[in-house]
């Protein structure tokens, strides 16, 4: 009876301890959860807003940008998405595609223009840069004379040090130029647009056929276009470009 008793003591014992394994790696936990809430980093302090850097003017400029200012209204060649807008304040712009992220009531800024400009006065943008072209090496035909009824034709291509050859010609590559555009500094003016809404096109559906088959597919497609309106349209003047009070 007394041995039943002590067995029974034992084995309540041995069950509420944890296995020995356990315990360094509990040990382990709560030091390293004290240290890291010990070596909290402090919460970074907020950044400074950014402000826009002043512009400097040339003196052509500086004399025929109030000139232009003082023409209105005045006009704007906008790109949005890569296509030309020809646009002056108060007008409305169908969009031929939709443009996400945006909802009705939200004013975003145009500040990509190709050329801007008043009745008189149209200023453009500086020249692009040029296409870029990588030089190759030229190679020269020769007619080899043999022995037979028939001439051989071999190409010659110079030697490495031989690669500045005036006589080189330039290859083009048009997917490094292509899209390339340069605008007007987006400083010199303000345009913004408001959103007005989304418009769809009524549904169309095309009837697609297989050759010498009988099964005719129906494809639907009802696009929607994004509307803006021109709220505002203006020429800064050049103390407020050159961030003069």
């Amino acid at each position: 009876m007394l041995s039943r008793t002590l067995r029974r003591a034992l084995c309540e014992t041995g069950s509420s301890l944890p296995p020995t394994f356990l315990l360094p790696w509990t040990a382990t936990l709560r030091l390293s959860t004290v240290s890291q809430a010990a070596t909290a980093a402090p919460p970074s302090p907020p950044l400074a807003s950014r402000t826009q850097s002043s512009l400097k003017l040339s003196q052509s400029l500086r004399d025929l940008l109030p000139v232009m200012q003082s023409q209105s209204p005045h006009y704007l060649t906008a790109h949005i998405h890569g296509n030309p807008y020809l646009i002056t304040q108060g007008d409305t712009v169908r969009l031929p595609f939709c443009m996400h992220g945006v909802e009705p009531g939200d004013v975003i800024r145009l500040d990509r223009a190709v050329n801007l400009g008043s009745r008189d006065y149209t200023l453009k943008a500086p020249a692009s840069t040029p296409q870029l072209k990588s030089p190759t090496k030229a190679a020269a035909a020769t007619l080899d004379p043999t022995t037979g009824t028939l001439a051989t034709h071999s190409r010659l291509v110079p030697r490495e040090d031989a690669a500045e050859n005036p006589e080189g010609v330039p290859h083009f590559i048009p997917h490094i130029a292509k899209g390339k555009f340069s605008y007007v500094d987006d400083r010199l003016f303000e345009c913004r647009a408001v959103v007005m809404g989304v418009e769809s096109e009524p549904l169309r559906i095309k009837e697609k056929t297989k050759r010498r088959q009988r099964h005719v597919r129906k494809v639907k497609s009802k696009h929607r276009f994004t509307i803006l309106k021109i709220k505002e349209l203006r020429i800064k003047s050049v103390d407020e470009i050159e961030g003069r009070e």
